[in-house]
């Protein structure tokens, strides 16, 4: 049995040091609570550490239009949100950080289309570099063609085109207008000395200018103008002596209210001259009026001619307007021929020409959508014919049959024309032997030369509707027919 000390024994007894023990033994006691106490102060610390740096990169993410990153951290955020040890106050922290993110997401996704779009230009300027290495402009081919199949990025990549376009045109119009200003005393000289090989030079100026239609609109004012001021110059007061009363036409001419009250008043100070110095019946003048009405009649003429200058600037400038206006939109529907197609009708197309409907195979949904592709393709070239029928026969001429199709009536030849239209990758021979087995157009008999056996007349066509209505309507399967 061990054995203590008397010393220790009796300090045992002691108050202060019996204090001691206690307060050693209770803190003995206590070490377990605080060791767990301070880890779950490190656990709650690293998981707060965990869902700002978690929170932060997701807005990151969205500030750079990367989506994925967004609901990446979210998903992570979530994970720490449904660990055993999170508490209550903390799940809602959670709650809150993704419910933030979450918002975040519509900015990104627009984020995203924009910077998608930007691609797009900055990789079409890479293409016009001529020195650029053949695999880096294929690479390049293929990813512009795979982000142009996003319909938003799409949309504002032709926003970006049509801004840029809009900019160049107004430069052009700018640079137009200063060009006519410049030369409108040699366009006037040769008016007046009819010279058309000089106006001929000068509206090929203008032409370089991108303002050939505006230049020749503005040569017609000019020359009503030249016309106007030769008849007032020969009856002018200072020439004749008589006083010339016969403005009236031409400040009726001007087209505002404002240009003719400005040069009426000038007019009316003018005649306000010639009533008090003019004598009728003598046909004298009194000399101090006379020279006063000399002076007021050149003021009236100045006045009215800077009008005229400014109404044939002002038809030069909303004639090339008006043409840009055209041409925008002409710019918009070319640039929707890369649009990408609407994927429902693809569906639809596919379904109607597939075997089997309920089997549609991926080869026949490529044709579907070749058909799509033609069909936008051909809607657009109408929408530009009807507002440039001149522009679109040159830029898109239609397709010239050579093939002998005289045998069919007047209607199928029509329809013949327009699937040829429609199809122009598609020999006409096999179109013709499309719309037969289709049965839109009769088969050629081959005994008798006679429409015959399978024959369905033009009067049948048109019962319902007109043949073309028909056609666009009916003969989708075209897009997919192979012979067999």
């Amino acid at each position: 049995m061990a054995k203590f000390s008397s010393t220790f024994l009796q300090g045992l007894l002691q108050p202060t040091y019996q204090e001691g023990l206690f307060e050693a033994a209770k803190g003995a006691g206590q070490t377990p609570g605080i060791m767990a106490l301070e880890q779950n102060r490190l656990k709650e610390g690293e998981l707060l550490d965990k869902m700002i740096t978690t929170s932060s990169q997701g807005i990151a993410g969205a500030q750079q239009g990367d989506v994925s990153a967004v609901t990446r951290q979210i998903g992570e955020l979530q994970k720490l949100m449904a660990g055993p040890d999170v508490t209550l106050d903390q799940k809602r922290e959670f709650a809150g950080q993704i419910q933030q993110l979450q918002k975040l997401i519509p900015g990104a996704q627009k984020t995203a289309t924009t910077n998608k779009a930007q691609a797009i230009i900055r990789a079409e300027e890479a293409l016009e570099n001529p020195a650029l290495d053949t695999t880096v402009r294929e690479v390049l081919e293929q990813r512009i063609a795979e982000m142009k199949k996003d319909p938003d990025a799409f949309e504002q990549y032709n926003e970006y085109r049509i801004n840029r376009w809009r900019t160049d045109k107004a430069q052009q119009e700018m640079e137009g207008e200063a060009w006519v200003q410049s030369n409108s005393g040699a366009i006037v000289k040769a008016i007046q000395e009819a010279d058309l090989d000089k106006l001929d030079d000068l509206g090929t100026q203008a032409a370089d200018k991108n303002s050939y239609a505006a230049f020749q609109k503005y040569v017609d004012t000019t020359t009503q103008n030249v016309k106007t001021r030769d008849y007032l110059e020969q009856r002018s007061t200072e020439r004749t002596n008589a006083p010339n009363l016969n403005y009236d036409e031409a400040i009726d001419q001007l087209p505002t209210e404002k240009m003719k009250n400005t040069v009426r008043a000038r007019y009316n100070a003018y005649k306000e001259a010639v009533d008090q110095g003019w004598n009728e019946e003598t046909k004298t003048w009194n000399e101090a009026l006379r020279t006063r009405a000399n002076v007021l009649e050149k003021a009236l003429k100045d006045s009215l001619y800077r009008m005229q200058d400014a109404v044939a600037i002002a038809d030069f400038r909303d004639t090339n307007a008006l043409e840009t206006a055209q041409r925008e939109l002409i710019q918009k529907l070319e640039l929707n021929f890369e649009r990408p197609v609407d994927e429902i009708n693809v569906a639809r197309i596919a379904k109607a020409n597939a075997k089997d409907p309920d089997d549609i195979t991926s080869a026949e949904y490529d044709a579907a959508r070749e058909e799509e592709k033609r069909r936008n393709r051909r809607s657009l070239i109408d929408q530009i014919t009807i507002i440039d029928p001149e522009y679109a026969k040159e830029k898109y001429p239609p397709r010239e049959i050579t093939e002998d199709i005289s045998m069919y009536s007047e209607t199928e030849q029509a329809i013949i024309r327009d699937a040829a239209q429609e199809y122009p990758d598609r020999k006409v021979e096999d179109i013709i032997l499309a719309l037969r087995r289709k049965r839109y157009i009769g088969n050629k008999s081959s005994s008798d030369g006679a429409f015959g056996g399978e024959y369905m007349s033009s009067e049948h066509l048109k019962a319902e509707q007109s043949y073309l209505e028909s056609v666009r309507s009916k003969i989708s399967p075209l897009g997919t027919y192979t012979q067999g």
